[in-house]
């Protein structure tokens, strides 16, 4: 990433969503940042050379995968993105209500899926009849609450920011667990290579006994650690499967070349994501 020049940073928006912050965190100020209100938007704006780079969240401590962002990598396997490197973010949950409004009042919580999910069991113990209403991001969630001015039986999640900005009450939301969503960046070109590095590749496994195994052994004679692997639906036809498989190292080393060969000769499709530096 070009230090000291001007970029233009796409990401799942709106403002104050931990997108946005993700983006902020990398990136800095003095940049032009464009909220898209979803992941294919971001991933057009890159492939049109709109943006310089792009933000979409890839995985949750607690909820595990997003599945919109894996699912346009399988949607769009001409795509020239690449990964560029990762963003860790530390989630922290706020219920933003209007001043004055008890829980007990609280009829209907906005929000996004992932936010209500992650909070599921908090609401499941202080609000459980209140109806959990999806939202297209924790900012979009907001409106549902500004509307609601005089009943007060509204309540929303989402970063104390968007509390702040609005002039509305925010109530933390305690984590019984470490949350914590990683984000990718997306660019075009091939990402520079870091100290440590990682690389994600996306593969389809041949029709017979053994597939899987066949294809993962390439990474244990090569003695290669991998950090993740998922699973999603093809979409070409029932029960068939693509993987998706973080390891540890750069395309170029020897050990991962070698592995990324055997493993080309064990599968039906392979295609490397990207190689980027991890985050430290």
């Amino acid at each position: 990433m070009p230090r000291g020049a001007y970029l233009r940073v796409a990401y799942l928006g709106p403002e104050h969503t931990n997108t946005h912050l993700a983006a902020l965190s990398k990136f800095g100020q003095g940049h032009g940042y464009v909220h898209a209100p979803t992941v294919e938007d971001v991933f057009r704006l890159v492939e049109r050379r709109q943006a310089d780079y792009g933000v979409v969240p890839i995985e949750n401590s607690l909820e595990g995968a997003v599945t919109h962002t894996l699912d346009r990598f399988i949607d769009f396997l001409d795509t020239p993105v690449k990964i560029h490197g990762e963003i860790e973010q530390p989630i922290h949950h706020y219920l933003i209500t209007h001043p004055g409004t008890l829980l007990s009042q609280v009829k209907a919580v906005y929000s996004h899926p992932q936010a209500l999910a992650q909070c599921r069991r908090w609401l499941s113990q202080h609000l459980p009849a209140a109806t959990r209403r999806e939202t297209n991001s924790t900012a979009d969630a907001v409106v549902y609450l500004l509307v609601d001015k005089t009943s007060g039986t509204r309540a929303c999640i989402g970063r104390i920011e968007l509390a702040k900005e609005h002039r509305l009450r925010a109530t933390s939301i305690p984590e019984e667990r470490d949350n914590k969503t990683r984000f990718l960046i997306i660019g075009l070109d091939e990402p520079k290579k870091g100290k440590r590095n990682k690389t994600s590749v996306l593969l389809a496994l041949k029709d017979k006994p053994g597939a899987l195994h066949d294809a993962l052994m390439p990474f244990k004679r090569n003695r290669i650690n991998l950090t993740k692997i998922e699973s999603r639906p093809s979409k070409r036809k029932a029960w068939e499967y693509l993987f998706f498989i973080d390891l540890e190292g750069h395309a170029s080393e020897l050990r991962v070349k070698k592995a990324l060969a055997a493993l080309e000769r064990s599968t039906s499709m392979l295609r490397v994501l990207g190689s980027y530096p991890v985050t430290t």
